[in-house]
């Protein structure tokens, strides 16, 4: 009696301490999004996305914390900024910042001091930000036109009165999230080099120039070439997922069609000799399936080079899966694969059992290892040119997410950021439990049993 009256009060003390959590918590979450790690391994960049004061939309600015750990500071304003992407000196962070009923423009942070300074004025705005190899150059996307491509006008000039009818042709005329589709805004490749000292925007270059979308920007090794991927199909949404890999000259010039598999590509990663290329692809196959899971891809940068499925063999989701509302719901992007210092391996994100994981895969034998190894979802990553640190943004069923950084091959992430700890410090979050069960066909089904704080607690104080 005396052990069941100990067990009571030791309950009674621990919910009083803890609280289950309310629907108005969800308004103090924030998010960490897109991590990236400076080339000398010493800083990290990231998103923070929080809920503005009226709960009416999200609010984004820039971070950074060291990556040997120490105190995060916010480094821009906001409350429209992301994407932070580092020079290869490392002296210059390129980010978008929009403003609230303008477009996002890139901009250029001195790391040495003053505040950031407008880089592109598009009608259309600029996202995507990819440096050059050399750091004289960066990569975009707008969907701007040439023809129009500064963004000063008459302040006197009023703007012409816009008619709200629109005239629906397209099977397909909606998507969630962004509301009407617009087909006449198609986001091409530009380049605009980086000036000496800059003072107005410089005049940026259009480099592709068609009625089809580009993505996925990667700069070749010696800055000659960008890549991209593209599904370059009228309406393709009456066909299976598709889109190849291209090439264009850096200066603008004739494409060429550089990979071609039945399905999906994207994520596309170099290797250290500039000589293959690595991307996520996923089949479409026969007959058409309603998923198709991704797999690891690798190609010889060279005329008719056949691209082969490393992971063929490897029956889960390459570069990620793991879904759930913990997510940024803003300032999201897709993390690449990366290679091995000797290019023999390449590290890339995997969906396993309820877990995302890095893993490490053999370019030659298709063999997946893993790097981490954690009941969570590493959702975004990013990592040195010599890999040696790798930031990681890690979520787990009972937090949103954080910032941990690991050193050579370690499997054991050291955590940088605690950036929810104020409210998660007051919350009751149990964890689920996993649990296995039998089907019919003798196969193992993986289950997750999520409890209330008070079924638990109620358990705890039972006698024995």
């Amino acid at each position: 009696m005396r052990r069941f009256a100990v067990l009571l009060t030791l309950a009674f003390s621990l919910s009083a301490a803890k609280r289950p959590i309310t629907e108005n918590d969800l308004y103090a979450f924030k998010w960490v999004a897109d991590p990236r790690i400076s080339h000398d391994g010493s800083q990290v960049a990231y998103t923070l996305v929080t809920i503005t004061e009226k709960h009416d939309t999200y609010a984004t600015a820039l971070w950074m914390v060291p990556a040997a750990g120490g105190t995060p500071r916010q480094i821009t304003a906001g409350p429209r900024d992301s994407a932070p992407r580092w020079s290869p000196d490392g002296q210059t962070l390129a980010f978008t910042r929009a403003g609230e009923k303008d477009p996002p423009q890139i901009y250029l942070l001195d790391m040495r001091g003053g505040e950031p300074r407008a880089l592109t004025s598009l009608t259309k705005g600029a996202a995507n930000p990819v440096w050059s190899p050399d750091g004289h150059t960066i990569a975009f996307l707008s969907s701007s036109d040439s023809k129009d491509s500064d963004k000063k006008k008459d302040s006197d000039q009023k703007d012409e009165a816009k008619s709200d009818v629109r005239v629906i042709n397209r099977a397909v005329y909606r998507s969630n999230g962004t509301g009407y589709v617009d087909y006449e805004k198609v986001g091409h490749i530009w380049t605009v080099a980086i000036p000496a000292i800059l003072g107005a925007p410089p005049k940026p270059k259009q480099i592709t120039d068609d009625k089809f979308d580009e993505g996925s920007l990667l700069w070749s090794r010696d800055g000659r070439e960008l890549f991209f991927s593209s599904d370059r199909v009228a309406e393709s949404y009456y066909e299976a997922p598709h889109s190849d890999i291209y090439s264009v000259p850096a200066t603008g010039g004739e494409m060429r069609k550089l990979v071609s598999v039945d399905g999906g590509t994207r994520a596309m990663s170099l290797s250290p000799d500039g000589k293959h290329m690595a991307f996520i692809g996923a089949l479409n196959g026969e007959p058409i399936k309603s998923y198709s899971q991704p797999d690891l891809w690798v190609t010889a940068l060279e005329p008719n080079a056949k691209a082969q499925n490393l992971t063929n063999d490897y029956d889960f989701d390459i570069g990620g899966g793991i879904g759930g509302d913990q997510a940024p719901p803003r300032a999201s992007a897709p993390s690449l694969p990366y290679w091995s210092k000797d290019g023999r391996s390449i590290f890339v994100s995997s969906a396993e059992k309820g877990r995302g994981n890095l893993k490490v895969v053999d370019m030659r034998s298709g063999k997946v290892e893993a790097l981490t190894e954690g009941d969570w979802d590493v959702y975004s990553y990013s990592a040195t040119p010599d890999q040696s640190r790798t930031v990681l943004a890690i979520s787990t069923t009972t937090t949103v997410g954080d910032l941990y950084v690991l050193d050579g091959k370690s499997k054991k992430p050291v955590r940088l950021t605690d950036v929810n700890s104020e409210l998660f410090s007051q919350l009751d979050l149990p964890a689920p439990e996993e649990i296995w069960v039998k089907s019919f066909d003798g196969r193992m089904i993986q289950a997750l049993v999520q409890k209330p704080p008070q079924l638990i607690a109620q358990r705890s104080i039972r006698p024995s």
